[in-house]
């Protein structure tokens, strides 16, 4: 089945961006997708409102996909409908969506200007699916965000219980064990060798990660004739904890059970070096003689509720930290600079135009803005002309970009355009109609008394890999023409 999304799409009437980027969301599979809309029309067209669907992140493949514009006469609605190859960051759509015109005068907008799009997405085929969801799980970006996202999520829907059941919870003492069975196999082999094993990681409610490690022919002085048992706190909170230790018996009388609290630190063990006599053991059929097994149980929890939602609080805090060094990984920052145009009068009455002063990012690319005060194109006599040009760097890159016009007295109003774009060398790309000169003085953009206007340009790569990637090429071209 499709995944489907209803999208709603602002500023249509009268858009104030060439592009509006859609949320974005994750389909079944675990990729994210969004949906890029050109109210005026993608490039130059500006007849047609233009459509493109694009893979943010995930697993790269074959996928068919939907786009529907929603209308209350479900006979008016415009639906496409293709089949391709999508790469990460690649977007696939369709340049001639629909008609401006159609769109503005048979009823597809709402009263605030805004549309309906819905977005269904699905692999092509169900063999994919289940090959793209097998590769999904591989990836290590998504294993952590979702390890975080999942360790938040149980802890907020664990203090929520608590404060719901608050006045239940003030007649309890303590907050219930956290409960692990553990096999010992091979027994009568680890005796021999004189092995110790240990446990799969165990989490609690808390999200700690704990291991129990059983020397099955004793450890220290327990050596030859006592079992040892230790627990060991891998990861998590450090603190005060009370466990238990259960040799199990098919007899429940006859079970060994040992109990403690004690103050755990990170990688610290704590335990029994007799926990219990090795001839005893093997004499009163602890073993399972099938499969030469010993089974335990052991168990955690803080001392108290008090305790508990410290602990909670605590790890809390330090998820959210993780998180947010592993977003900082992942997404790199903008590199910005903000140029003045000065003497923009003169520039206009004379048709001139004027290259902004170089953005050197942080990669050592070189961006420029070429402007027009008098327009260019299409803009020219009535508009200013922003466009953007990557001077030095790696060819064919990709990436997020950001224009702005300042306002001088409110920077809510400051002019956005914003997108992603695959750049090439002195190739430029922009907006020959940015903004209306009429707007400029009436709007107050232009500031008079010094003639001037401000524009700040913001660059990056979509990705972390995507950086390194170009990094690489960059300096394999600097060392190739020093050469």
């Amino acid at each position: 089945e499709y995944d489907s999304n209803v999208i709603t799409i602002c500023n249509i009437r009268d858009p104030t961006t060439s592009i509006v980027l859609s949320k974005q969301y994750t389909d079944t599979v675990g990729s994210r997708w969004r949906l890029n809309v050109y109210p005026k029309g993608n490039n130059t067209n500006q007849r047609y409102l233009s459509t493109y669907v694009e893979l943010c992140d995930g697993i790269a493949g074959r996928y068919q996909y939907t786009v529907e514009l929603l209308h209350d006469d479900v006979t008016r609605q415009v639906k496409f409908q293709s089949e391709d190859h999508f790469q990460v960051g690649e977007i696939r759509g369709y340049q001639k969506f629909i008609h401006v015109r159609r769109l503005l005068e048979e009823g597809y907008l709402s009263e605030d200007g805004s549309i309906l799009i819905r977005l269904s997405i699905r692999p092509a085929t169900l063999a994919l699916r289940c090959q793209y969801q097998e590769e999904y799980q591989t990836l290590k970006e998504d294993k952590l965000r979702t390890q975080f996202n999942g360790q938040l999520n149980q802890l907020q829907s664990r203090e929520k219980g608590l404060l719901d059941e608050n006045a239940s919870l003030q007649s309890l003492v303590y907050p219930e064990y956290a409960s692990n069975i553990f096999v010992v196999r091979n027994f009568t082999a680890l005796r021999q060798a004189q092995e110790d094993i240990c446990s799969d990681n165990a989490y609690d409610d808390l999200g700690c990660c704990w291991r129990l490690i059983v020397y099955a022919n004793g450890d220290k002085e327990g050596r030859d004739e006592w079992l040892s048992v230790y627990l060991r706190l891998l990861e998590g909170i450090p603190g005060s904890y009370e466990y238990c230790v259960e040799l199990l018996h098919n007899d429940a009388a006859k079970t060994v059970k040992m109990e403690g609290t004690q103050s755990f630190d990170i990688q610290e063990r704590f335990g029994w070096t007799r926990f219990a006599r090795l001839d005893w053991i093997c004499a009163n059929g602890f073993v399972n003689e099938e499969h030469d097994a010993l089974y335990f149980r052991f168990s955690l929890r803080p001392p108290n509720y008090k305790a508990k939602c410290e602990y909670q609080q605590l790890l809390r805090v330090e998820a959210k930290r993780e998180c947010e060094l592993l977003r900082r990984e992942l997404i790199p920052a903008y590199s910005t600079m903000t140029y003045t145009l000065r003497n923009f009068s003169d520039m206009q009455r004379k048709d001139n135009f004027v290259y902004s002063d170089p953005l050197i990012d942080d990669l050592g690319f070189s961006w420029r803005l070429l402007i027009y005060p008098n327009g260019h194109s299409e803009g020219r006599g009535n508009h200013l002309t922003v466009y953007l040009v990557l001077f030095e760097g790696v060819s064919a890159s990709r990436f997020e970009y950001r224009v702005e016009l300042l306002h001088p007295g409110n920077p809510t109003a400051n002019i956005k355009m914003e997108g992603v774009n695959v750049f090439k060398l002195k190739k430029i790309w922009g907006w020959p109609q940015f903004i209306h000169h009429e707007r400029l003085q009436e709007e107050g953009y232009l500031d008079q008394a010094t003639d001037t206007l401000e524009l700040r340009l913001s660059m990056c790569p979509p990705d972390i890999k995507l950086k390194c990637s170009y990094q690489q090429e960059f300096i394999r071209k600097l060392k190739e023409n020093q050469k």
